[in-house]
């Protein structure tokens, strides 16, 4: 492998060592390959922080092409579902698909827990978003103008021009406005035929900070329309607030072990 100058650096001794650079990641470098689970949440996590990095980077995140897109819709969430469950007595594999399959992951776990049923062996990962529907026009505003007020207040005209209006909220409309997204975002998935035992994560994105109790009222209104059936477990999370929360669906019984 060639040397570049750029790659020595001195060691203060008046020599120079050769530095390796820093590994370069991509899509491919997650698109169907097998990963340890906390190997992959490194790595989606240091990929974000390389894009970041990158000049415009902060751009490039708010305006999402493909390969944003694809880290911060797909793989943080499957990333923050695994730290999630990641355990004494359950170790977890990662197989992330880029592709156009109906799912997004495939998780492999392992351990005591596995052996005794407290946790499945295989699990079939989709994800998706709970937003409102003006959340592309705040990132497009923010990214071009540098501040934005909340989506309830944004709009766009016949021309195109995005017009941000400040929106004050009453009571509860926070809350009903998180859980409706929510429900709107279930009832969706709920409608497609995913095979029996499909985990649904969901990254809920609220507009601007909730705190625990906003948080928890949205969760336990979303519970009660008891549209989360058709999935083993439905994993809601608000990244920017760090809240989660999880809707059990449906289980098949063990069969009681003979004495």
């Amino acid at each position: 492998m060639p040397i570049h100058v750029a790659d020595l650096v001195p060691d203060g001794q008046g020599k120079e060592l050769l530095v390796p650079k820093k590994k370069e990641y991509t899509l491919s470098t997650f698109d169907g390959k097998l990963f340890d689970g906390l190997t992959f949440c490194r790595k989606v996590y240091d990929f974000f922080d390389q894009i970041r990095a990158e000049p415009d980077g902060i751009s490039k995140l708010r305006v999402r092409s493909r390969r944003e897109k694809k880290l911060i819709e797909e793989l943080i969430p499957v990333a923050r579902y695994v730290q999630e469950r990641y355990r004494l007595g359950r170790r977890i594999k990662v197989r992330w698909f880029s592709g156009s399959q109906p799912f997004d992951a495939r998780l492999l776990s392992s351990g005591v827990l596995v052996q005794h049923g407290m946790a499945p062996k295989k699990l079939q990962i989709e994800v998706t978003l709970a937003v409102h529907q003006n959340d592309y026009l705040r990132r497009k505003l923010l990214n071009e103008q540098g501040g934005t007020f909340g989506v309830k207040g944004i709009s766009k005209d016949k021309n195109g021009v995005i017009h941000s209006e400040p929106h004050v909220y009453k009571c509860n409309e926070r809350v009903v406005d998180l859980a409706d997204q929510i429900l709107g975002a279930l009832r969706k998935k709920s409608a497609k035929n995913y095979p029996r035992g499909t985990v649904l994560i969901m990254d809920c994105v609220a507009d601007g900070l909730i705190d625990e109790t906003e948080w928890t009222a949205a969760v336990q209104e979303v519970e009660k329309a008891q549209v989360h059936g058709a999935f083993r477990e439905v994993f809601l999370f608000d990244l920017v607030a760090s809240h989660s929360a999880t809707l059990h669906g449906k289980k098949k019984l063990r069969r009681p072990v003979a004495a």
